[in-house]
């Protein structure tokens, strides 16, 4: 391995992508930057799996740095362009510490907007996006996902269920009266502008679908209710942005009585899965990628080591 290339962890969510990159900063000297745009958010820990403490406005996991979490308020957006310019900046801050950035996540255009730069899609329009968002206020995520099946059906099925995805397709094709998805299509292959390496962990879909139900309940059941209904007694709404991810969503209908505490729990896990397999697929289809495939037989030092070759 060339110790001056950055170092990238990617993969599905419970796929143990931040305990390799802890284990393997140890060994190199490194530091993680967070690619996970649900760890972003202030506040809400429990659910966004996050690890380690937080020490002023850096996390430390087993003594070693983590950037980019708890950078923003819930009812903040964060974007994909805006952690191609954080990432940027601290990159350079832990180059200048002599140190190996150890870029960790599984929000894959965080990633590529950081890798590669992002497509050419138009800039956001205030005006555009307040009449969406007042939308979804009124008639709810449904209707605009409704919308987006019939201009770019594409878009809205790989975004069901994700508010702020939904809102930038339906945003794009209003603003240039054709579907993202076409946009995409036609824009220039991605080229490399950074020196790195990029693995993408993999565990058999059985054994890792059998840990994101483990993981969501024990979530549910060691504080998330809580955690959740402090950031609303802190003021922030339910469809606040930080509350609008898989798992706080869902703790939201519970609150509103909507669903049991048992279908929260499934729902939960069920969206998890899913985004999980999303996940998979996008990965495997980035260029320049070294999968590692994770089975029983393999411990966390075994992993560190594969990467290290």
């Amino acid at each position: 391995m060339n110790k001056n290339q950055t170092i990238i962890i990617s993969g599905p969510t419970a796929v143990g992508k931040t305990a390799v990159a802890v284990e393997l900063c140890k060994k190199l000297n490194g530091s993680i930057l967070s690619a996970d745009s649900r760890q972003v958010y202030k506040y809400l820990d429990i659910g966004t799996n996050k690890e380690g403490v937080l020490k002023g406005d850096i996390r430390e996991v087993e003594g070693v740095k983590q950037y980019l979490t708890d950078i923003i308020t819930p009812n903040q957006k964060y974007s994909a362009k805006m952690f191609e310019v954080d990432a940027q900046k601290y990159e350079d801050i832990i180059l200048k510490e002599n140190k190996v950035p150890v870029i960790v996540g599984g929000t894959g255009l965080y990633l590529k907007a950081f890798l590669y730069g992002l497509d050419d899609l138009p800039d956001a329009n205030e005006e555009i996006r307040k009449e969406i968002e007042g939308m979804v206020s009124e008639k709810g995520l449904d209707y605009i996902y409704e919308l987006l099946l019939k201009t770019d059906p594409v878009s809205a099925k790989k975004n069901k269920g994700n508010t702020q995805r939904l809102i930038r397709a339906y945003e794009i094709y209003k603003i240039t009266g054709k579907p993202m998805t076409t946009l995409l299509q036609n824009s220039k292959k991605a080229e490399k502008k950074k020196n790195f390496k990029h693995f993408v962990l993999l565990r058999d879909r059985g054994v890792l679908y059998k840990k994101i139900n483990e993981r969501c309940e024990k979530m549910i059941n060691s504080g998330m209710l809580e955690e959740t209904k402090k950031v609303l007694d802190m003021g922030y709404k339910q469809d606040c942005y930080g509350l609008t991810g898989v798992g706080y969503k869902h703790i939201i209908k519970y609150f509103n009585n909507e669903i049991s505490k048992q279908n929260l729990i499934e729902q939960f896990s069920q969206d998890t899965r899913q985004y999980a397999k999303r996940q998979i697929t996008w990965f495997t289809k980035q260029p320049d990628i070294n999968i590692i495939k994770i089975d029983d037989t393999m411990n966390i030092h075994d992993i560190v080591n594969k990467i290290m070759l």
